[in-house]
């Protein structure tokens, strides 16, 4: 097996040439779970000029998109292979590959658009308000607008436009999400006991379940998740 690796619009590609045996399964996941630790768009494995793969190779793929299952966590995309069962189809190129690197599930969903103005995170309090009623969210609506006007808030101090909002509602869990400009990852910083700001990504790990940070093309989303039955 030859794997060689680059970087594209923040999607970790990897090329596999030649048969993959038994014996190269612990490298495809060293090389596979090395990148997918630095929480990159995605992980993209183009096995156009493969050989045949081995069942353990075939095992570390469906490993690997276990623990990248998609938007908003990093995505596992595999192109030019045969079909493997991993419960995500094997797209024809590269291209179209990578053009589902941002594909959504089915779960109901809000988008809103928002002004990168100090009135922002009003705005998106009204949003979420508003998704709680159209999702039935309304037991965490009080904690959605607290997480959603940090993450808003950070995304207009710190940040560049565009700034946009995305709720999705599953059964267990609903998910918010604040999409900036800018590619850099927020930090957590040390606050004083008496500063005014400071906290609010160290309040956000309190009230989620998870939480991250998603890089894109042009900028980054920043997310987390809260759980419905709690």
């Amino acid at each position: 097996m030859l794997l060689r690796h680059e970087i594209c619009d923040a999607v970790e590609v990897f090329a596999v040439t030649g048969p993959v045996a038994a014996a190269d399964a612990p490298a495809l996941r060293a090389a596979l779970e090395r990148a997918l630790a630095l929480n990159p768009r995605g992980l993209l494995v183009d096995l156009t000029a493969a050989g045949p793969l081995a069942p353990e190779a075939v095992a570390v793929l469906r490993d690997v998109r276990q623990q990248a299952p998609g938007w908003p966590r990093p995505a596992l995309v595999i192109c030019g292979g045969p079909e493997l069962g991993l419960d995500a189809p094997v797209r024809a190129g590269r291209r179209d590959a990578m053009d589902h690197v941002d594909d959504r599930s089915s779960s109901p969903r809000r988008r809103f658009g928002l002004e990168h103005a100090l009135r922002s995170p009003s705005q998106a309090r009204d949003a979420v308000a508003q998704a709680a009623d159209d999702l039935h969210l309304g037991p965490l609506c009080d904690d959605l607008k607290l997480v959603v006007s940090e993450l808003v808030t950070n995304a207009v101090r710190y940040a560049v436009p565009p700034v946009v909002l995305e709720i999705e509602a599953d059964e267990d869990t609903v998910t918010v999400a604040v999409l900036d400009g800018s590619p850099g990852r927020p930090a957590a910083r040390a606050a004083s006991d008496d500063a005014e700001g400071g906290r609010g990504l160290l309040l956000i790990d309190l009230i989620a379940a998870e939480s991250g940070v998603r890089p894109q093309a042009h900028g980054k989303t920043i997310w987390a998740t809260l759980e419905r039955h709690t």
